[in-house]
């Protein structure tokens, strides 16, 4: 991978519905050798997909939270996940080291919503459960990872 590939993979990061042509501008080629070096990014697995970004708090959920939770001793770790799956309000399932078992991040519209997901883990497996709410968030754009570490 070299600048010109990073260029657009930075370029996509920020605008993923960016034309060939948009993207040739930005690094000085043709549309069809930014075309193929895309194509490169992707069969490569590089480049993996590209997404669109839903403002949740329009859609109601305003309350964010990152809940711990500690299975019972009997429950399995792959059902666990899969059951999670079926928790819509579970964006993300982090599994770790420690005195708990995941880490979640849960988006709900109240506290009883909150609780409800709660009930719902105790009720998949989960021991102990501790949530802490999300007072802000900053997020760093991957791109950063693109040209080397510290």
């Amino acid at each position: 991978m070299d600048d010109i590939d990073r260029s657009l993979l930075e370029a996509l990061i920020d605008d993923a519905r960016l034309s060939y042509q948009q993207l040739a501008d930005q690094v000085h080629l043709s549309s069809n050798s930014t075309a193929d070096r895309v194509r490169r990014l992707r069969q490569s697995g590089v480049l993996a997909g590209y997404h669109a970004e839903i403002d949740l708090a329009k859609l109601g959920y305003t309350l964010h939270s990152l809940t711990d939770a500690k299975l019972k001793d009997a429950i399995d770790r792959f059902d666990f996940e899969r059951d999670l799956r079926n928790v819509p309000q579970i964006l993300s399932a982090v599994h770790t080291t420690g005195e708990f078992d995941y880490q979640l991040r849960i988006v709900s519209s109240s506290t009883n919503e909150l609780e409800t997901v709660g009930d719902t883990l105790r009720q998949m497996g989960a021991r102990d459960i501790q949530s802490r709410i999300v007072l802000g968030e900053t997020k760093y754009n991957s791109a950063r990872l693109l040209y080397g570490k510290l």
